[in-house]
């Protein structure tokens, strides 16, 4: 019975988080409002322009806008648009151009379901999403050859875009005219990570569960080509994102094709463990064919873009990370950690407590209390016996002052874990490694130092999640600083802040903090405990569980028969035992 109350209240949870999720309010609200303002489609330019704003480029000649010192291409394409018969097929490069076109505007954002919880969501949407964008300052830019720092978004690969504010480029280069920063958009949810590949038609399509990494890169194979005219250096090019985008990154230093784009990597509560099988990436393209009806490739191909959005909308929520294909992405990502990326210099962290980020998405305290509670439960089952003795003593060292103990085992499992895991491979196989954990909470004690917590410091943005923070003015300054000391020399070190290179004794990792200092292998004893755990690739996403729902119906099913058969049984002796007694 108690499994029959677990799969009951676990629909339930999962049912009442999609609502929550696809609720709008009534009329525009100000984000919309406010990505509606931001909208413009980038024109082509028969006549003249100013040369002092325009870059020539390989696929054409890109106009763009100054503000004060900055200058500003917004909405470039990278690729030809995965559109018409090029859907779920590989990104190829634009072919060279000279037409003239403008960079006003941010391009479209990648289909994806719309919710405030996702400024780019708001933004019109579009299968044509293949689109970067540029900050460096004007200043020497014909002849500088500035380091280039490459920001990845996030959103868990099936949400966001470049046009979210906290995710600008304006700010970070004003105060570090030294860099050049681009933003990325790529293909997301369905069309970016759909495993079509065991359909009747689907050999030409034996990469479309991998497209969207593969988006970034054809994305960083345009920076490689044409970052130098925009003052950038292409051989000094650090990839850097959070969450999706750290994932995102950290894979990218794991396969083959995108070696030789970049020097530098900074994985922001993001690694390889967020990644599907192929057995799970299979089960999002049964959802689909069972949602649309279709049997091949050609059916789905059939479909319009509105129905392709109103279909990630329907299955959106089961959504699938990059697949462990064995052939882009190795079954055992890890192993790329072992000397096959030492060349790349990383810097790697997590935040204190990173799954408190979804306790409005899960419908509070409550609510998020249960549904970690069920997921520690389904996790367990997956684990063999010296894994969940590990698990359970890890609950037994958490600060009692912790009110959930069990989301502490959350982020240590798919976060710092993991996390933990590159750097200390990384730096016994010879790799410049760097670590930090954020440990800077929210004004809401309740959010604690959640997921995201740092990227508006870094990015310098102002723009904070959860309703901000009490902004500390030094780490403002310092944190944005270390990430670009990072990119420019390979050292994170600042005059106010040593900080030196993670290695699998001391394991020294800087704590980011309103008091920020340096602390040799933090929470050692979880780190300890966690360790064992790291050879399963478990997904933090509660849809997940719901994967399991059929074993989980028919163990419900089965034991609720029991039930009746021992209720019957019962009742059968009973009415005998009375019948003797009358007797």
């Amino acid at each position: 019975m108690k499994r029959i109350a677990f799969f009951l209240v676990l629909v339930a949870l999962l049912a009442a988080c999609s609502s929550k999720q696809q609720e709008q309010p009534e009329g525009p609200s100000q984000l919309e409002q406010e990505m509606a303002a931001l909208y413009g489609e980038n024109k082509v330019i028969d006549g003249e322009y100013p040369d002092s704003l325009a870059v020539v480029a390989s696929n054409g000649v890109f106009v763009g806008v100054r503000d004060s010192s900055l200058l500003t291409f917004k909405g470039i394409p990278y690729a030809v648009q995965p559109t018409g018969e090029r859907r779920w097929q590989v990104a190829k490069p634009e072919p060279d151009s000279r037409l003239v076109r403008e960079a006003k505007y941010f391009g479209h954002s990648s289909i994806q379901t719309r919710w405030e919880g996702s400024a780019a969501s708001l933004y019109p949407q579009g299968e044509d999403c293949l689109t970067l964008n540029v900050w460096t300052a004007a200043d020497g830019m014909r002849t500088a050859r500035r380091p280039v720092m490459v920001w990845i978004h996030g959103g868990s690969y099936v949400s966001d875009g470049t046009v979210n504010p906290r995710y600008w480029g304006d700010c970070f280069v004003k105060a570090h005219p030294e860099v050049v920063f681009v933003s990325m958009n790529y293909r997301l949810g369905l069309l970016g990570f759909l495993d079509l590949s065991q359909l009747p038609d689907g050999k030409a399509y034996s990469r479309s569960g991998n497209l969207g990494l593969l988006d970034q890169v054809e994305a960083l194979r345009w920076v490689k080509r044409n970052i130098r005219a925009f003052g950038g250096d292409p051989d000094n090019v650090t990839i850097f994102g959070h969450s999706a985008g750290g994932g995102s990154v950290a894979l990218l230093a794991s396969i083959d094709e995108a070696q030789g784009l970049f020097r530098r990597a900074i994985m922001q509560s993001g690694s390889v463990a967020l990644s599907s099988s192929r057995e799970d990436c299979q089960r999002l393209t049964k959802r689909v064919l069972d949602a649309t009806g279709a049997k091949t490739v050609a059916d789905l191909q059939a479909l319009s873009e509105d129905e392709m959005i109103a279909l990630n909308d329907e299955v959106g929520a089961f959504f699938r990370f990059p697949e462990r294909d064995g052939v882009l992405i190795p079954e055992d990502p890890y192993s790329r950690f072992d000397g096959f990326n030492r060349s790349i210099d990383m810097l790697i962290g997590t935040t204190a407590d990173e799954a408190r980020y979804w306790i409005d998405m899960i419908g509070g305290e409550e609510h998020f209390e249960m549904a970690v509670g069920m997921w520690y439960r389904y996790i367990a089952m997956s684990l063999d016996s010296a894994q969940r003795n590990s698990a359970d003593r890890f609950l037994d060292v958490v600060p009692g002052d912790n009110p959930w103990p069990v989301a502490e085992l959350l982020n240590d499992l798919m976060f710092r874990g993991p996390a933990i895991e590159m750097a200390q491979r990384h730096a016994a196989s010879g790799g410049r490694t760097y670590m930090y954990y954020w440990a800077k909470p929210l004004s809401d004690p309740i959010y604690g130092a959640c997921h995201g917590a740092e990227v508006s410091y870094v990015l310098n943005t102002g723009r904070q999640i959860k309703g901000g923070d009490d902004h500390n003015a030094d780490l403002a300054r310092e944190v944005p600083q270390m990430w670009v000391n990072f990119a420019v020399t390979g050292n994170p070190s600042t005059p106010g802040h040593y900080w030196p290179a993670y290695e699998p004794v001391q394991r020294a990792t800087m704590v980011l903090a309103d008091t920020t200092r340096l602390e040799k292998d933090p929470l050692a004893d979880q780190r300890r405990l966690i360790a064992p755990l790291m050879s399963e690739y478990i997904s933090p996403i509660f849809s997940d569980l719901l994967d399991k729902a059929p074993w989980y119906a028919g163990i419900a099913i089965g034991t609720l028969i029991a039930a009746l058969l021992l209720l019957i049984w019962l009742i059968v002796k009973i009415r005998r035992l009375f019948k003797k007694r009358r007797q």
